[in-house]
């Protein structure tokens, strides 16, 4: 259950509420999970990605049951929607906070570079060779680019990986409904909604990821190879450079 509040992003357990939802991520290379004494949520990003793409962040997320936000189709545009009817104008606000310097963050073979400017744009870089689609990109410009594309684009995985994981008894959410499956040569098993969905969708998950701060940098942005593991550690060092 989602609804405005009084001020910034909440998430509310039975009679408490936690702020600062950056401070709570714990690493994950699946989803983004939220973890403190007293709460565990996972798979926060796509929520969150539609409340940033609604220049809402007022907003309490309360948890009434499980440990995990319902994936729906895999997308966010569910959230989307059904938030657009909750968050009436009064509630939306310019979102965007200036950086005060580059930010540069690299892991293994992933990095992010952040440069300071007027709005806030991403291009991410992917290299899928090993799995038979290639090397992948896109760009997202808020305020000129359609947000619904980002939005509409699912989960995506590889049916060897996605094997594994439910061997685990993990990945028990996801399914051939809410999760774009790829095989070995890169054919999907079933109708993609764009010729972009894969890179469309990591720009939603880069999105959610970094609105953990209730705000999107002005900033253009490379991600290369990004994921949730390095996006959640861009996303608590923002905070030092606004």
């Amino acid at each position: 259950m989602v609804y405005p509040s009084n001020g910034g992003l909440w998430i509310k357990k039975g009679d408490m509420l936690f702020s600062n939802l950056h401070d709570m991520i714990v690493p994950s290379e699946n989803a983004t999970v939220l973890e403190n004494d007293y709460l565990r949520l996972s798979t926060v990003e796509h929520l969150l990605c539609a409340l940033a793409m609604l220049n809402v962040n007022d907003a309490v997320i309360e948890i009434l049951d499980g440990e995990e936000v319902p994936i729906l189709d895999g997308s966010a545009i569910k959230f989307y929607k059904d938030l657009s009817d909750i968050f009436s104008k009064k509630y939306k606000k310019n979102i965007l906070r200036s950086i005060k310097q580059p930010i540069f963050y690299i892991e293994d073979e992933s990095f992010v570079y952040m440069f300071p400017y007027k709005r806030f744009e991403v291009r991410v870089y992917l290299d899928y060779t090993s799995k038979g689609l290639g090397l992948l990109s896109d760009e997202f410009i808020l305020g000129r680019d359609k947000r619904e594309s980002i939005l509409n684009a699912r989960t995506f995985g590889f049916l060897s990986d996605y094997e594994l994981l439910k061997s685990k008894g993990k990945a028990l959410g996801a399914n051939f409904d809410n999760v774009l499956v790829f095989d070995n040569k890169g054919r999907s098993l079933k109708k993609m909604r764009s010729l972009k969905e894969v890179q469309r969708h990591k720009i939603l998950d880069f999105i959610g990821d970094l609105y953990l701060n209730g705000f999107l940098p002005r900033a253009q942005i490379v991600a290369v190879k990004p994921g949730h593991k390095i996006n959640a550690k861009v996303s608590k060092m923002i905070n030092s450079f606004v």
